[in-house]
């Protein structure tokens, strides 16, 4: 009796099953990693076990630390002057470290919200804030969006997402949605988002346009769940005003350029200048006031303001540290303050924005 023969897979319909193949291989984001995320520009590896006693050690048992003393290390402060309803001008103020309260045309947005006293999940340890937040989180105007960068305690505070509640809505990368959830803030008032990702935000009669962006960075809020959630800058815009927000980074000269050029322009930039001594190893995660201006000009952002510094002792340079050296970055750069500006603590200041 005969041997049936298999029906053999034509070549044309053998090509289509590889590309078909190849096509999905190629859809997985090259940041997206079998568990969790990656950064693509950097190999580098930071975070975890090893990482936390190398700080330890570093800030208390060695001279490299430069401890914070308030009589020489003066933190600027100013009163804010927020804005008090719509107006022609975007009205910025820095709340301290990555806190930044912007508005315009009625809209409010928070970006990073940290208001408690440590970045830390024991409430008695932990780096200590030298400088309080200029405004109370209690005495905040009503906030409509808040965006958020990764969950590093210093960035995700879970006492002031329990005060915000479910007043604004939150924007933020891949895998935290869960986070806030188990704090009390309702899935339709989160919008999980990964890079490049765009969505309309409607407040009234006014519309923003949300972007979530590259940023190198990594994630984690204890020794197991390293890189488990994404990380991520932002823009949000306007129709006549554009914001982008660094939030945590690291410098490469691939992201940063590519965000610009996707953008368009971006009116104010508000990028990272602190926590970034030692360079040996805080490099791939913290950029120095330099990259800082490399960054400001990779996005070709019309102008930029200093987040990430001023408020806790995170890094070996001290927390005045980074303010004279941006100003020393500048000046090499051949760029004026009102291009990347150093706001005191609670400073406001008002930008221009464009016709439309």
């Amino acid at each position: 009796m005969a041997r049936r023969r298999r029906p053999r897979l034509s070549s044309a319909l053998a090509l289509t099953a590889l590309m078909s193949a190849a096509t999905l291989a190629t859809d997985v984001p090259e940041h997206h990693a079998e568990q969790g995320f990656r950064n693509p520009s950097s190999d580098s590896v930071h975070g975890g076990i090893a990482s936390f006693f190398r700080v330890i050690r570093l800030r208390f048992f060695s001279d490299a630390w430069q401890t914070y003393d308030p009589e020489r290390d003066q933190v600027p402060l100013a009163a804010p002057s927020l804005a008090s309803g719509p107006s022609s001008n975007a009205a910025i103020t820095w709340v301290g470290h990555a806190t930044v309260l912007v508005q315009h045309q009625g809209i409010n947005v928070l970006t990073d919200p940290m208001f408690s006293e440590r970045a830390s999940p024991v409430p008695i340890i932990g780096p200590r804030r030298v400088t309080s937040p200029a405004i109370a989180i209690e005495h905040l105007p009503p906030i409509h969006v808040v965006v958020i960068s990764h969950n590093h305690y210093d960035h995700l505070d879970g006492a002031s997402i329990k005060a915000l509640g479910n007043g604004p809505i939150y924007f933020v990368p891949l895998g935290l949605q869960e986070w806030l959830r188990s704090r009390g803030i309702a899935s339709n008032r989160v919008v999980e988002m990964d890079w490049w990702d765009g969505r309309d935000h409607t407040t009234g009669d006014r519309k923003l346009r949300i972007t979530a962006t590259p940023s190198q960075h990594f994630s984690g809020r204890g020794f197991a769940d390293r890189n488990a959630t994404l990380w991520a800058s932002w823009s949000v815009a306007w129709d006549d005003f554009r914001i982008w927000f660094g939030g945590d980074t690291g410098y490469n000269d691939q992201q940063f350029k590519e965000i610009g050029k996707r953008l368009g322009t971006i009116d104010l930039a508000m990028i990272p200048i602190g926590a970034y001594e030692p360079r040996s190893f805080m490099r791939p995660v913290h950029v120095n006031p330099e990259e800082a201006v490399r960054i400001h000009e990779d996005l070709g952002a019309t102008a930029s303001m200093a987040i990430h510094w001023g408020t806790f002792s995170l890094s070996a340079e001290g927390v005045v540290t980074p303010m004279h050296a941006l100003a020393e970055a500048r000046r090499e750069a051949g760029i004026g303050e009102s291009d990347f500006a150093a706001f005191a603590v609670g400073e406001t200041r008002r930008y221009a924005t464009r016709p439309h």
